[in-house]
C-alpha cells in the first residue's frame, strides 16, 4: 500500500526528531502478483492442492527513485497426511528495504485442512519474528537554521534494530474453479523499540482475497479474475486483476491498484510444476514524474511429495 508506506516513512522519521512517542503505521510490502503468492499473506493457503511448493520473488519498486523499496520474498511449504487428516507446514522469509529502513520477517506456518466437496477448507497460523532496522549512520541532517540540531539525541549515530514476536491467522477455501480467503496479519501487534525513547507499533492488517476460473467456449482459454483487499481500518487498498490463460501454459493480463498503479502481467509454465511470472507497474500518481515504474519477477516450483510407505513385501521361490 503505497500511501500507507509513505505515511510510515514520515512517521518513522518523526519518531527520530521528536519527543518519546508511539507510532501507528503500515509495515507490509507491496505485491502485484498476489494470486501466485497467497501463502505470503495467508498461512491457511500453504500446501495448496496437496502440492509441495518452493517460491521466490524479487520486486524493485519505483525504479529511478533514490532509495526506492526493494522486496525479496521466499517460502517453502509441504503438505502431509496423518491417517485420514490433511495438514501442511511451511517457512516464510521476507526482506523489505526502503530508504533508511530494512524490515525482515521469518515465520513458521501450520495449516489444518478438511476436504469439503471438491476442495479443501484450511485453517492456518504462522508464528515468527519481525525485525526492523534503521540506518542511523546514513541520516543526513542539514547544518544551520533553528530547525536542525546536529546533536539531537533522538537520531541514532549507528544502525538501530529491534525484534518482536509476530503471529498471523487465516482461513482459506480452495476449489479447482475458485478460491477465497481471509487473514489477519500481526495479530500480536508487536512493538519495535529503537533506543530508549522511540517505539514503532505494528498494527493488525486484515486481508480478503478471492479468485475464479471462467471456462470459455474454446477450451484452450480460461479467464481468471482475482481480488485482494487490505485494510488496517485507518485506510485501505484494493487490487483487481484479470488474467487470460492459454492451454494452462501461458498467461497474460492486467491489474489495477486503486490510486497507485496499472500493471501488466505475463508468465508461463516452463516444465511440469515450474512457473515463471513477471509484472510491470506503471504509477498512476505523481510519482510517475520521478520513477519509470516497478518490476516484479517470481519463480515457483510445485510437485507431489510422496512420503507414504511403499509395500516392500514380495514373494520369491528363491528366498524363503
Amino acid at each position: 500500500m503505497r500511501i500507507l508506506r509513505n505515511v510510515f516513512k514520515l512517521l518513522a522519521i518523526g519518531v527520530l526528531l521528536s519527543s518519546p512517542v508511539l507510532v501507528y503505521a503500515q509495515f507490509d510490502a507491496q505485491v502485484t502478483q498476489f494470486m501466485f503468492n497467497v501463502q505470503g499473506y495467508n498461512p491457511a493457503a500453504i500446501g495448496g492442492q496437496q502440492m509441495m511448493k518452493v517460491f521466490g520473488m524479487q520486486r524493485l519498486q519505483w525504479v529511478g527513485l533514490k532509495n526506492a523499496p526493494s522486496t525479496t520474498d521466499f517460502f517453502v511449504d509441504v503438505p502431509f497426511k496423518i491417517k485420514k487428516t490433511y495438514h501442511a507446514v511451511g517457512i516464510h522469509f521476507q526482506n523489505d528495504a526502503f530508504g533508511l529502513f530494512v524490515n525482515q520477517r521469518v515465520c513458521f506456518a501450520y495449516a489444518y485442512k478438511q476436504k469439503i466437496g471438491e476442495g479443501f477448507l484450511s485453517i492456518g497460523t504462522s508464528l515468527g519474528f519481525a525485525n526492523m532496522t534503521i540506518k542511523g549512520d546514513s541520516v543526513y541532517i542539514p547544518s544551520g537554521g533553528s530547525y536542525h540540531n546536529q546533536s539531537d539525541l533522538e537520531i541514532p549515530k549507528s544502525k538501530e534494530s529491534d525484534i518482536g514476536f509476530d503471529m498471523d491467522l487465516g482461513v482459506y477455501y480452495s476449489h479447482p474453479n475458485f478460491d477465497i480467503g481471509f487473514s489477519v496479519l500481526h495479530l500480536t501487534e508487536p512493538i519495535i523499540r529503537w533506543g530508549e525513547n522511540s517505539e514503532f507499533y505494528l498494527s493488525r492488517m486484515y486481508l480478503l482475497s478471492g479468485g475464479y476460473k471462467f471456462k470459455l467456449p474454446n477450451p484452450n482459454y480460461t479467464i481468471k479474475p482475482s481480488l485482494l483487499v487490505k485494510t488496517d481500518f485507518a485506510s485501505w487498498q484494493m487490487d483487481v486483476n484479470l488474467l487470460m490463460e492459454y492451454k494452462m501454459k501461458f498467461w497474460w493480463g492486467i491489474s489495477y491498484r486503486i490510486q497507485d498503479a496499472v500493471s501488466l502481467l505475463a508468465g508461463l509454465r516452463v516444465l511440469n510444476g515450474l512457473m515463471i511470472g513477471y509484472s510491470y507497474d506503471l504509477p498512476t500518481s505523481k510519482i510517475i514524474m520521478s520513477s519509470s515504474g516497478s518490476h516484479e519477477l517470481f519463480l515457483s516450483y510445485e510437485f507431489k511429495l510422496d512420503i507414504e510407505k511403499k509395500n516392500s513385501k514380495y514373494k520369491s521361490v528363491r528366498i524363503l
